[in-house]
């Protein structure tokens, strides 16, 4: 197992050079290895976490609809079956049950299944009717122009400003406040949460980040989940992995969002591979995007902070 190095040991002169033209010279062999869920499961737990994933997609699901309406022109109706409002009394305790983590083990996996296959169905129609309005859309937004603004003591110019910001228990308590500061002169400012800040494989899901943009087709597959989790691939756990993934947050602003500043918030306190920084930098770079990297006290692992230089960008060490 090829364990995690981190960027702290690199100076600044290789940094530069990784970051330069050619190959990923660093890059590791083989598929990073999903992380695994800590803590224990018991049923009301993953009935919780596997409920919030519904609620994810449901959420989704209308925004879709909305945007197939708005920017397509054609109306797109949800129609769900098992997961449809019903007057069947058996299936509506089946609902309260699994909410309260009381149904059987057996009469959860056929539950939580059906509700799975519900949503599949219906990601299938709706990327069928984006298939068709991909093809029809056309980019009628224009461009968007750059506008300065400061966010505490940094200047920054932006025409699409990002902003990922780490939900994870010691940051959370500081989001409010910054979330205030950087709408105050960037309103219109995108904003994500990933709970950490680990750069420790390639991104998985950058689509569960995205929303629309002008002057973005918003019907292309890339922006959007390929397939509902089955019931085998543990929801649950599956779900908050999605929530972690920080590289894949990173990835869908250059990518999806097409940022031209992203604004990264965090504490650094996790681990990092220079394998996943550099693939993020050559994107960020080649898009000629900037990063502004804020910490609180800790210090911005070397690779990134040279990263953040020469994007454009800065570190920003500061205490809300």
């Amino acid at each position: 197992m090829i364990q995690p190095q981190t960027s702290t040991a690199m100076t600044r002169r290789n940094c530069l050079a990784t970051l330069g033209a050619g190959s990923l010279g660093i890059m590791l062999s083989g598929a990073a290895r999903a992380e695994e869920s800590k803590g224990k499961w018991d049923e009301k737990s993953m009935a919780d976490y596997t409920q919030r994933l519904f609620d994810w997609l449901k959420a989704n699901f209308e925004r879709r609809a909305a945007t197939l309406q708005s920017i397509g022109g054609k109306e797109f109706k949800l129609e769900y079956d098992y997961l449809a409002p019903s007057e069947d009394k058996k299936r509506q305790r089946t609902f309260e049950r699994y909410a309260e983590g009381r149904l059987s083990g057996k009469d959860t996996e056929e539950h939580v299944t059906a509700c799975l296959a519900d949503y599949e169905r219906v990601r299938q129609a709706l990327a069928a009717a984006e298939a068709v309005a991909s093809t029809a859309w056309k980019n009628e937004g224009g461009e968007e122009a750059a506008k300065e603004g400061r966010i505490y003591d940094s200047t920054i110019t932006a025409a699409r400003l990002t902003v990922v910001l780490d939900s994870s228990p010691s940051m959370k308590p500081y989001l409010e406040a910054l979330r205030k500061e950087i709408t105050r002169d960037f309103a219109a400012a995108y904003f994500v949460e990933v709970d950490g800040c680990q750069l420790t494989r390639t991104a998985v899901v950058p689509w569960f980040f995205a929303a629309p943009v002008q002057g973005v087709n918003p019907f292309t597959p890339e922006r959007h989940i390929p397939k509902i989790p089955s019931f085998e691939e543990q929801p649950h756990s599956t779900f908050i992995r999605w929530t972690r993934d920080a590289p894949a947050a990173l990835s869908c602003m250059v990518d999806l969002m097409k940022t031209d500043a992203i604004y990264w918030f965090c504490d650094f306190d996790d681990p990092d591979r220079q394998d996943v920084i550099v693939e993020f930098g050559k994107k960020l770079l080649a898009q000629k995007a900037k990063l502004y990297a804020h910490t609180l006290d800790k210090k911005v692992p070397t690779l990134l902070a040279t990263l953040a230089e020469r994007s454009g960008g800065q570190v920003v060490r500061k205490k809300i």
